[in-house]
């Protein structure tokens, strides 16, 4: 995974840049918590775990710093506005050229996900063996994404299960919906090995085909995905820290 700065006003059409950032390191220069805005500040010092407050302030001074690359505005101006689902978004008259952004957080890491014009949603997930995931699958999946579960070899079902958890958050992220868009009504493929597909939304095949999804290389231990709608031609990670 390239290591680099962002660099020039917005990104090109059909791009989408993937930023890792690790949030138990320091952060990099200029990315201290003066960049938060108020309204930030008071929501690191909601958290009750001096760790969590540490990880949303390393996140949000990323994802501030990363986007001020792409905008070419300082990082401490610039401003969110929240979708309904609570989903941020750039101001208006702060993005002219239609820059898309989404973050995810897990454990140590976080991905931030940047593009232009199209929505974009991102989920990185921590991995862990002692999920029960016949009864959360029961809970989360559809019909069609548990018997896809349920016919993956053993050894394969836990990372099939992680697979399809993000590949679904990255989808719902970027529908900026949220929960309030029903986990039943939609699936995306289970098998941890081959690519992902959305395969059907609300019993269409066809209008899962609008959308792309991807599987992203982040770090050992970790699944993550990313969802756009309309193919990017090109897909790149890169290290932030």
């Amino acid at each position: 995974m390239e290591s680099k700065q962002p660099g020039g006003i917005g990104v090109q059409a059909g791009r989408v840049d993937v930023w890792s950032v690790r949030l138990d390191e320091p952060a990099k220069t200029g990315s201290e918590v003066v960049v938060l805005s108020p309204d930030e500040v008071v929501r690191a010092n909601r958290f009750h775990f001096e760790k969590d407050r540490i990880h949303f302030t390393q996140c949000r001074s990323a994802l501030r710093s990363v986007l001020a690359g792409y905008l070419a505005i300082p990082a401490a101006e610039i401003r969110f506005e929240y979708l309904a689902s609570g989903k941020p978004q750039l101001a208006a008259e702060q993005n002219p050229r239609a820059l898309q952004f989404n973050v995810s957080h897990s454990a140590n890491m976080a991905l931030i996900a940047v593009g232009s014009e199209h929505r974009l949603g991102v989920d990185i997930e921590k991995i862990r063996g002692d999920v029960d995931t016949t009864t959360l699958a029961e809970r989360f999946f559809s019909v069609r994404e548990r018997a896809g579960l349920q016919a993956l070899p053993d050894h394969l079902r836990v990372p099939g299960f992680f697979a399809c958890w993000t590949r679904k958050e990255a989808f719902l992220k970027a529908t900026g919906e949220g929960l309030s868009f029903p986990l039943e009504d939609f699936s995306v493929t289970t098998h941890p090995d081959l690519d992902p597909e959305l395969e059907e939304i609300k019993g269409s095949t066809h209008e899962g085909k609008q959308w792309f999804l991807a599987d992203l290389t982040v770090v050992d231990g970790f699944r993550a995905a990313v969802a756009r709608e309309r193919s990017p031609h090109c897909l790149e990670t890169y290290a932030w820290n």
